[in-house]
């Protein structure tokens, strides 16, 4: 009698369609920049909060949709642990792509600027481990160097109010990695990162430049050569010679 009855249930749920304002509602979510900036865990318990409310019919399918979404939301949060190298890294980036896919041009620049700075935390990250570094280390910069260039193509759709804190964190860590790591990831000669390397350099020339008083002879002659670095073009040069000088206090 029991089976009888719980068959009828599962027919009755051919039928089932979801509450057309629950709908709207979860679509709105989905797709807001509010949806993009909670973590993992906030989502999670704000969609389980909205579950009750998506059938019209008796909550026979929650559990079912709850085990769903606990196993998205579970394989984020452990893909996101993973490394380069690592079997799943793969799949941690491909969830990355269709993320920053949904949000506006303006946004995704951000993004791909922020993806850049994870790629070099996970770099940095690995410099710190002994095991199999030299492997690792090499598949890091290698995603960090593809990151970049990503990153250099975005830079004329950031925001103007936030470029300059952008382009400088990537720059200023980069330094600071290669450094950590004595490994090199950018090539001086490489094209591919030159237009993150030539806003920074530019502003900060146009910074000393605009304080040349209060410079010293030695630093006067670091930033000389930081403006011919610039007029061949060698921005990273320009840049790393830059990094050289600090105003007299």
């Amino acid at each position: 009698m029991e089976e009888i009855q719980l068959i009828k249930k599962l027919e009755s749920l051919k039928g089932t369609k979801p509450n057309t304002e629950w709908v709207s509602s979860a679509k709105g979510l989905i797709l807001s920049r509010q949806f993009e900036k909670e973590s993992n865990m906030a989502v999670f318990a704000s969609i389980l909060n909205t579950i009750g409310s998506a059938f019209e019919t008796p909550r026979v399918l929650v559990p079912i949709l709850s085990a769903l979404i606990v196993g998205v939301f579970g394989f984020a949060l452990i893909t996101a642990q993973t490394l380069p190298g690592d079997g799943l890294y793969s799949l941690k980036q491909a969830y990355e792509t269709a993320r920053i896919s949904l949000l506006s041009p303006e946004a995704r620049a951000v993004a791909q600027m922020e993806q850049a700075d994870k790629r070099l935390n996970e770099l940095d990250k690995m410099a710190e481990g002994g095991e199999n570094q030299g492997k690792k280390l090499a598949a890091g910069i290698v995603e960090v160097q593809k990151a970049l260039v990503v990153a250099s193509k975005q830079l004329s759709k950031l925001p103007e109010d936030q470029k300059a804190g952008l382009v400088e964190n990537i720059i200023s860590k980069i330094s600071k990695i290669e450094k950590t790591t004595n490994a090199s990831i950018i090539d001086n000669k490489s094209e591919d990162y030159q237009a993150l390397y030539k806003f920074l350099a530019f502003n900060q020339i146009k910074e000393f430049e605009a304080n040349v008083k209060n410079l010293t002879d030695n630093q006067l002659v670091l930033l000389k050569q930081a403006e011919e670095s610039f007029k061949v073009s060698d921005y990273v040069k320009a840049v790393e010679v830059l990094y050289q000088i600090q105003p007299k206090e």
